[in-house]
């Protein structure tokens, strides 16, 4: 045999390595892409009658629902449908639990609005409070950094909010904050003055509403009157844990 036709036999078998190293990556990367997109798509009926079907046990398919972004259906017939494919009841009533509420679900003007926790504080009035001997106050006011929210709501404001079952509709109220440019503050007490210590939100900024119930656990909020030009929260009362610097939580808007 001519080294000529060694050295090109030597180079065909070594592309051929090379072409079956690649595929094999291309392979194992389509394997781990297959894999890892089924680890992260939502578990439904018929991905617990699968995993069912397949013998996975009870604790497994409930870890799986646990760690997994769901989306059951879970009407009287679904729930027959699911008893009838061998789903056992541990893992049906896994199911019923993942679709319960933990914390409350809002919409405004149909847009929905993340839980904003209100971690800024700032302690006002004290020069005031100091030159009076007394007679003003000092006011605590915590803030929501920014300008304005990324929620724009129209004047006559439609909140629909749903609760979980340990949420009162009473314990939610609108209220009115104050613009100062960079910031948004929302009074939570005051110290000294005439009227001593207050604790809480200013009457005059509670924005009056009714709450109409819609069903279940789900409540609509409206002002009674149209809202004015500014800046909103749909304040959670008794959310403040002071402690650990939190002064409550809640959904703000503004309305232009």
């Amino acid at each position: 045999m001519k080294i000529g036709d060694l050295n090109t036999r030597s180079v065909s078998v070594f592309r051929l390595l090379a072409l079956c190293a690649i595929g094999s990556v291309v392979f194992l990367g389509a394997q781990l892409a297959y894999s890892q997109s089924t680890l992260e798509s939502d578990v439904d009926n018929a991905r617990v009658i699968e995993m069912t079907h397949k013998g996975l046990g009870d604790d497994v398919i409930i870890a799986r629902i646990k760690a997994s972004a769901t989306k059951f259906d879970l009407s009287d017939d679904d729930l027959a449908a699911l008893k009838k494919a061998g789903v056992s009841d541990p893992v049906v009533a896994a199911m019923i639990q993942s679709t319960q509420l933990t914390s409350p679900k809002v919409t405004i003007d149909g847009n929905p609005v993340q839980v904003r926790t209100i971690g800024e504080q700032k302690v006002g009035g004290r020069l005031g409070h100091t030159v009076s001997l007394g007679i003003m106050s000092v006011k605590n006011k915590a803030y929501l950094q920014g300008q304005h929210a990324s929620i724009i709501a129209s004047r006559k404001a439609v909140i629909d909010i749903e609760l979980p079952a340990n949420e009162n509709i009473d314990n939610y109220i609108v209220v009115e904050m104050d613009d100062k440019g960079d910031r948004r503050e929302i009074e939570i007490g005051s110290v000294g003055g005439t009227v001593g210590e207050k604790v809480g939100i200013r009457a005059d900024r509670i924005v009056r509403t009714s709450a109409t119930p819609l069903g279940g656990r789900r409540f609509r909020v409206s002002p009674v009157k149209e809202l004015k030009k500014g800046e909103y929260i749909l304040y959670s009362v008794g959310s403040a844990d002071f402690p650990h610097a939190v002064y409550g939580q809640g959904f703000d808007f503004t309305v232009q």
